[in-house]
């Protein structure tokens, strides 16, 4: 698919499966289109900027390197979201990202994830917790934050706290993730998803 074809598709904003296939597909032959992906998404108040960030969510769950260039715009772009589904897929992406640097140790991943993009993703990471996000996105941000606290040793009991004060109000299944990620900080023992 050439460039103007993909941007006129993705314009489109619709999420059927044929069409999503063909857009990931494109941009894993053409990695380049990732740019246009975050440029959508940097217009936070535009339905289809949504749809650009949830096209580069599963580009990165086929082949998350190529998000490795453009580590900047994204994690610059955390804060500014506003949608939820917006914040869900970058949630997502963190999550991946935050598992290869922390849990697979990949070289590559340790060599491109800088402090400041640590710092980011921990800064947005509370932020969507303590704004009580979607189920999803808590799920993907306090594992992220679980991680990250084995580097930044202040993380972990700020993330007890805030987890803490949401299981009264969380579904069965983040409790759950919470409970379990609470006894992990506690003992010591590392948590696996």
């Amino acid at each position: 698919m050439d460039k103007e074809l993909f941007i006129e598709t993705l314009g489109k904003g619709t999420n059927k499966l044929e069409l999503r296939t063909l857009l990931i597909n494109s941009c894993l032959k053409n990695p380049s289109y990732i740019t246009i992906l975050l440029e959508n998404t940097q217009q936070v108040d535009d339905k289809n900027s949504s749809f650009s960030i949830r096209i580069l969510e599963l580009v990165c769950k086929e082949k998350l390197t190529l998000i490795l260039p453009h580590l900047d715009i994204f994690t610059n772009l955390l804060s500014k979201l506003k949608q939820e589904a917006s914040i869900r897929a970058c949630a997502k992406i963190c999550e991946l990202l935050m598992v290869e640097y922390f849990v697979k140790k990949n070289s590559i991943f340790l060599s491109k994830i800088t402090e400041k993009y640590l710092e980011s993703i921990t800064e947005s990471g509370f932020d969507w917790l303590i704004d009580n996000q979607s189920t999803a996105i808590q799920a993907y941000m306090m594992y992220s934050l679980y991680l990250l606290g084995s580097k930044n040793e202040w993380i972990h009991p700020e993330l007890v706290l805030i987890l803490e004060k949401n299981i009264p109000t969380g579904s069965v299944g983040l409790v759950n993730r919470a409970r379990k990620i609470i006894k992990a900080i506690e003992t010591k023992k590392r948590f696996k998803l």
